[in-house]
């Protein structure tokens, strides 16, 4: 990151220092015209004003008046509402109106949140065009949560968020599976539904929950640390992440201890051609198809005088992630997709004479690479003069084989807790019927750990929005390649972690979507079949209205006898049945010595049966790999989701 300038792909994603006091009495940005408050639970209002200002709020006639405490905040509390006519909110001081919310709805108000698929839109899913013509609903109301970074808990909302009833023009950009949800419960409980959503594509899970419920965990505290280091002094938070940085560079064999921050002449290196650009179509072939890190070098030349001054290093635009060093010093490491890279620099740093830039940029989708334009490229000192660096880099390929380091923990998406600050804290104190997240594509590398971080999200979320918050958790669907070899479980793994976070919860449940993924787009268009599940979730997990199999058919034991293995299942609705054969395939069985081989099954009623052969089995693992195919489902269509199980 920039020391003085932070830069992010999205032009929304600002850095947002520490929340300020109001100058003048308000209530919180989520209260606004057009919300839905949960209804048939206590009305908590809130917001903020000068420490000690007396308030009058009310809720339609009834009132109640509040002080202000020393950290500026306030809050009150009502009777629950039932579902019914609009309400008004007033924050009067002095008997003088200072804010309002009008045509205020009680209703169910949900939380959608996670990555791209959550993210996705209504105008681009299958016939978008028709269902964003057909999305007026005036008891359905829109919160859209911009794209917004911070390294402390945010008050406020993003600036310009509001509440919009549900019509064409709000809905087109809203989340698709977030507006199906929500439209089709409003419809089957005839009540009001306010729907946010927080989303952001391509975000892990750690930069969703709280920073202190993740630094009460051993295995998070160093990244929690060095985040606050980095927002009290950057100079010493990115010294200390380049540590890291080299640390684990050198830490991996495949680089036999180079040191290119300290030796840039060890290797070879060769002429970029031209300009910068994708570095897939600089006609080197061991480029062409390359994902992973690149070395790129200038020299640039400044002059005694020059070299006194304090100076702004302006890189051009990058995709995905880059660690600069000049002069062998760390200036600067961001993670984004194509912004800009603007790292400010001391004069100590830089020499008369001959200075060198160093930039080890990582790319690991599509183009990528230093794109420049030639005019963003350059050194612009302090009295307002530059020098171009467009011209002359080298390169020099780094094997794919070598592991990249850890991001900083504050990278945008990639980082800690910096999207829950500017675009969950805001929200926190207002009662939610239930959430919904969509998320885990960008941690399916490494899902074992995924269990614990889905657990503290749920809690996170609980001890801000209801203790006993119902969560539904969307399991991934299938996507790329198909699985052709047992033991290697790929995206199972992050599955069968959502899985386990769900099975013990009360308040959690699957929707389960194996198969409605497509093997070739990691967004499939098919977001009302999601909904439809998440809507059958939701009637028996927050409605309470008992659904046979919720979720579709569910593992409920694996046991042994004899060579005979039976996998029975619960919540199976019509029978279960395979689809285009006789037989179960998907199933995978795992010895004792860590192999595994693929195994089919045979249907016996609501069972499923392997033969062991004698084998020493240990494990049952079911519906593997990236983009497994597999053929179990009950009779009212939905599938058996996918499992790893201990062989009793």
């Amino acid at each position: 990151m920039a020391f003085g300038k932070w830069s992010f792909t999205s032009a929304t994603a600002v850095l947002l220092a520490g929340s300020a006091l109001a100058e003048a009495p308000k209530l919180a940005d989520v209260f606004g015209d057009h919300m839905v408050i949960q209804r048939d639970a206590p009305v908590t209002i809130f917001g903020e004003a000068e420490p000690g200002d007396l308030l009058m709020v009310k809720l339609d006639d009834a009132a109640k008046q509040v002080t202000a405490g020393r950290d500026g905040r306030w809050w009150a509390e009502f009777p629950a509402l039932e579902a019914g006519s609009a309400h008004t909110i007033t924050l009067a001081q002095n008997e003088a109106l200072v804010d309002s919310a009008e045509d205020v709805l009680a209703g169910d108000v949900f939380l959608c949140s996670g990555q791209s698929n959550m993210e996705y839109p209504l105008s681009r899913v299958n016939y978008g065009a028709r269902e964003v013509e057909a999305a007026s609903h005036e008891r359905l109301r829109l919160l859209q949560v911009s794209k917004v970074l911070s390294l402390t808990p945010e008050r406020d909302l993003p600036e310009g968020d509001a509440w919009a009833v549900s019509s064409p023009d709000s809905a087109k950009d809203f989340s698709a599976l977030c507006y199906f949800t929500g439209r089709d419960l409003m419809k089957a409980h005839d009540v009001p539904v306010g729907l946010i959503n927080s989303s952001w594509g391509g975000s892990r899970i750690e930069p969703w929950i709280d920073g202190d419920l993740m630094r009460a965990q051993p295995d998070y505290k160093a990244q929690l640390d060095l985040l606050e280091t980095y927002r009290d002094d950057p100079l010493a938070g990115m010294k200390t992440y380049a540590d890291m940085w080299q640390t684990a560079w050198l830490a991996d064999p495949a680089n036999e201890g180079v040191k290119p921050w300290e030796d840039d002449t060890a290797g070879t290196w060769k002429s970029v051609p031209g300009s910068m650009s994708d570095w897939q179509a600089w006609g080197d072939p061991d480029l062409e198809h390359h994902y992973g890190m690149v070395w790129h070098k200038v020299s640039f030349t400044l002059t005694p005088e020059q070299a006194k001054q304090d100076a702004t290093i302006h890189l051009g635009a990058m995709d995905d992630t880059d660690f600069t060093w000049l002069n062998g010093t760390p200036i600067g490491s961001t993670f984004s997709w194509g912004g800009n890279r603007d790292y400010k620099v001391p004069a100590k740093l830089l020499k008369p004479g001959k200075n060198t830039l160093l930039v080890n940029v990582h790319n690991d989708w599509a183009s990528g690479g230093m794109s420049g334009p030639d005019e963003a490229m350059k050194v612009e000192l302090a009295d307002g003069s530059a020098v171009s660096i467009a011209k002359g880099w080298s390169y020099q390929k780094v094997p794919a084989s070598v592991k990249v380091p850890p991001p900083a923990p504050w990278f945008t998406i990639k980082g800690y807790t910096m999207t829950h600050n500017a675009m969950i804290a805001p929200l926190a104190g207002i009662r939610l019927k239930g959430a919904i997240w969509y998320q885990g594509e960008s941690n399916a590398g490494d899902g074992e750990a995924y269990e614990e971080l889905l657990g503290l999200l749920m809690k996170d979320w609980r001890q801000k929005f209801g203790a006993d918050l119902p969560v539904m958790v969307v399991q991934l669907p299938r996507f790329g390649a198909l699985p052709v070899k047992a033991g290697e479980p790929g995206w199972g793994v992050i599955r069968e972690s959502m899985r386990r976070a769900t099975e013990d919860d009360d308040k959690a449940g699957l929707v389960v979507t194996i198969d409605l993924g497509d093997a070739v787009d990691i967004h499939p268009t098919n977001k009302l079949a999601v909904a439809e599940r998440a809507v059958r979730l939701a009637n028996d997990l927050i409605y309470e209205e008992r659904v046979t199999g919720p979720s579709g058919p569910e593992m409920a034991s694996v046991s042994r006898d004899g060579d005979v293995i039976r996998v029975t299942f619960d919540g199976v609705e019509k029978g279960l049945q395979t689809i285009s054969s006789g037989t179960v395939f998907g199933f995978e069985v795992c010895l004792e010595d860590g192999m595994c081989r693929f195994a089919n099954a045979s249907l016996v009623g609501d069972a499923a049966v392997i033969e062991a052969e004698g084998e020493p089995v240990t494990e049952i693992r079911y519906c593997q790999g990236d983009s497994p195919l597999c053929n179990l489902f009950d009779g009212n269509g939905l599938p058996a989701g996918p499992f790893w199980a201990a062989v009793e």
